[in-house]
This record gives structure tokens, sequence and C-alpha cells, in this order.
């Protein structure tokens, strides 16, 4: 696949080709701001009382220093992310789950994602939600977002993934999430790669959702440019989301067979 950034971008260009540019503005600025994110600065040192009075004290606080701003960055990407797919879910407007216990609005357009099969979903999102699993289950604190991706039955393989990255959401949100820390020996602990495939996940659920919003996808025709150049010219809208996210050498091998 193509780097993140790249693939927010290239994303909001999707969008930006479609004949309904006003609907889907909001979608695509924060989309856009999220792509821009190079990097955040943090200093933790600067108002650590501590720091200076004892040395292996303060090789880990350096350490750590040194991780929080990449969970910072990836953070950031990921709140403007997760407000793209909000900006989405108010487009698309998903049928309610028909049992009203279950209902709400990222729920609904979870279980919506039921629709898509493991053959017709997008491949990478399946590959993402499993190692998205894994991580979770090595990460302390975070059981609640792995049992989730259990929930197969109601939310599917295409569904299931944005329903974890939802809690994992909520423990943010709500002030109940761990930050991380180094280990034993002061080397980083995933800094940010749990961040990293659930921004993926959301990603890729905007984009099934737009297959499920636009009537005959694969018969709308777009004409898009990329900075990543991976997709360059016209193209079916349905291809456009299926494969925005993949480098060149992958699109030609998935082409010949769509």
């Amino acid at each position: 696949m193509i780097k993140l950034n790249d693939h927010i971008a290239t994303l909001s260009h999707v969008m930006f080709s479609t004949d309904d540019v006003a609907e889907w503005g909001g979608v695509y600025q924060w989309l856009q701001i999220a792509a821009s994110i190079e990097s955040v600065s943090l200093d933790t040192i600067k108002y650590n009382n501590s720091f200076g009075w004892c040395a292996p004290a303060d090789e880990f606080d350096l350490a750590r220093d040194k991780l929080l701003p990449i969970f910072a960055e990836k953070l950031a990407i990921f709140n403007f992310v997760w407000g793209a797919l909000e900006s989405t879910i108010d487009i698309v407007k998903p049928p309610k789950n028909p049992d009203k216990s279950k209902r709400g609005k990222v729920r609904d357009a979870c279980f919506w994602l039921n629709t898509f099969s493991r053959s017709d979903s997008i491949p990478e999102l399946l590959v993402q939600t499993t190692m998205f699993r894994e991580l979770a289950q090595k990460s302390i604190g975070y059981e609640r977002v792995e049992s989730r991706i259990g929930e197969l039955k109601e939310f599917g393989v295409s569904g299931v993934g944005l329903y974890a990255v939802y809690e994992l959401r909520n423990l943010f949100a709500h002030g109940s999430m761990e930050f991380p820390y180094p280990d034993g020996e002061n080397n980083p602990v995933c800094p940010g790669y749990l961040w990293l495939k659930q921004q993926r996940i959301v990603l890729f659920s905007i984009q099934l959702l737009m297959l499920k919003h636009f009537p005959n996808p694969d018969d709308y025709e777009v004409f898009l440019t990329t900075v990543v150049g991976n997709i360059d010219g016209d193209i079916k809208l349905a291809d456009a989301l299926r494969m925005c996210h993949l480098e060149v050498n992958q699109l030609e091998a998935q082409l010949p067979l769509i």
C-alpha cells in the first residue's frame, strides 16, 4: 500500500473528482488536514521538575520524550480521519439497526458494512483488522477493543474492524486511554502502530460507505490525478474506491481482474 498520508490525500481526491463536490466538501477538508500533518513537536522534559536528579530515571524520561511525539502525531491524524468518517456518515445516512437497543450513528454504519462479504470487501481492510486485533491483544488496557473484533455475527468481516476502532476512539474521547511507555530497556513499545492500523480501517470504511452511497459506482466514471501517481486518468468510481490505497504495481495487477 501507499503511505498513510498519501492514502488519505488520494481518497480526498477521489471525493473531489465526483459530481457532488459541494456535498463532500466537508469530508474533503477533514482528510486534507489529516494528510497534511507531518509531525507533532513535544518537550515533556520542559516541565519535569524531577529531571536531573536520577540518571536511570532521566534515561526513562528521555526515552519517553522520543516516544510520545510519535504517538501524538498518529493521534492527531486519527482525530481528523475520524472527523471525516462522521461527516461521511452524515451524508450516506446508513439505515438504522432493526434492534432499537443497538442503534447509534457509528454503530449503524458498522452494521451496514456487514452487507459486504469477505469476497466483495476490500481485502486490505480484512488484513488490517486482523493485525489491529493482534496488536490490541498485546497492549495493556485494550481488552475491550480486542473483544469487539470478535462480534462477527452482527457486524461481519467488513464492519467489525470499525466497531473495534470505535471503542478505542471512545477510550481517548472520554479520557480513559493509557499513554505509551518505553519498556524496561527504554525501547519504544508499539509507538503508534495500533493507531496506524486503526486509521487505515477508518479510511477503508469510508471507501466502502461511499460505494454503498453512490448509485451504480461501477458505471460512474471520474477523472482522477493523484499526487503519488498511482491513479492518473479516467477510472470507474468503484475501482478508484477499491484501489486508491494501492501502489502502482498493485494496481496493474488488480485492474485486469476487474
